[in-house]
């Protein structure tokens, strides 16, 4: 994608796009700030476009629930690699098998954790690294755990890698058509193609409303939010954030614990 930045448009109506984790929801409560749904009741009331945009697809067993919370008007799944309006799906990338096959034999000859969750199971080469994750994010990790030799035969947007920066920047190197955006706490990181990103999938979406990106407001945290925050008309980093997208976002809100989304949106003056 190419388009250049624009400025922000003060018009009426605007697209306002959110990162899911810790952006919208606080890893340390696993709630979304009652100052954030305030906020997007408000969006709701304007008429503004209210959009997720995460690295997860949405549709999935465990994050369906906060789609239904958050009750966007659109979703970009899967870091752009799935969009959906409603029940309508205006964009759909799927990886390819022989590639999610050489990814597999890649990592679990090199003892890296890489795979995806197929419905409420975990289905990862070197399982042991998600597993640690899980406990140490949600306490517990007591889900089954599938063989995965037949992962290249599901339909999958994205795969997902539990390890160090440094293993991410292995893969990189070894498939150069693939990007290893780092997740905020660095301990894993979306494996999607280099071309894939959020703003490919926004980009759709203002395809589809016949909108311009100068009508956008993005709010993100992580690698993954670098190229919406980027095009958006207002980037907005959330305090919590990295600090390679602070640099890039127009306005640094306050951390998410600390009423962000709230003093973001009040600063776009769009509430």
């Amino acid at each position: 994608m190419t388009r250049q930045r624009m400025g922000f448009r003060e018009i009426m109506r605007k697209i306002v796009c959110f990162d899911m984790d810790m952006t919208l929801l606080d890893h340390r409560t696993f709630a979304i700030p009652k100052s954030a749904m305030r906020g997007l009741d408000g969006l709701r009331a304007k008429g503004h476009i209210l959009v997720i945009a995460s690295g997860r697809d949405m549709d999935s067993e465990f994050s369906r629930h906060l789609a239904e919370l958050v009750r966007p008007d659109a979703i970009v799944h899967s870091n752009g690699q799935k969009v959906t309006v409603g029940e309508k799906r205006i964009r759909e990338l799927f990886m390819e098998p022989e590639l999610i096959q050489s990814l597999l034999r890649f990592a679990d000859e090199r003892k890296i954790c890489i795979g995806s969750n197929i419905g409420d199971k975990g289905c990862y080469v070197n399982q042991e690294e998600v597993i640690a994750h899980e406990k140490k994010v949600f306490g517990d990790c007591s889900r089954e755990f599938i063989d995965p030799v037949n992962l290249p035969d599901f339909p999958l947007y994205a795969l997902a890698m539990f390890g160090t920066p440094e293993q991410a920047l292995e893969i990189e190197e070894a498939f150069p058509m693939l990007k290893l955006p780092l997740f905020a706490g660095r301990d894993g990181a979306d494996v999607i193609y280099r071309k894939a990103s959020k703003a490919e999938g926004i980009q759709a979406l203002l395809e589809y409303y016949q909108m311009g990106w100068e009508d956008v407001v993005a709010f993100g945290d992580s690698m993954n939010d670098m190229e919406m925050i980027e095009y958006a008309g207002l980037g907005i980093a959330m305090g919590n954030a990295i600090e390679p997208l602070k640099k890039v976002a127009d306005y640094v809100t306050d951390p998410i614990d600390q009423d962000g989304v709230w003093h973001g949106l009040i600063h776009a003056g769009i509430l």
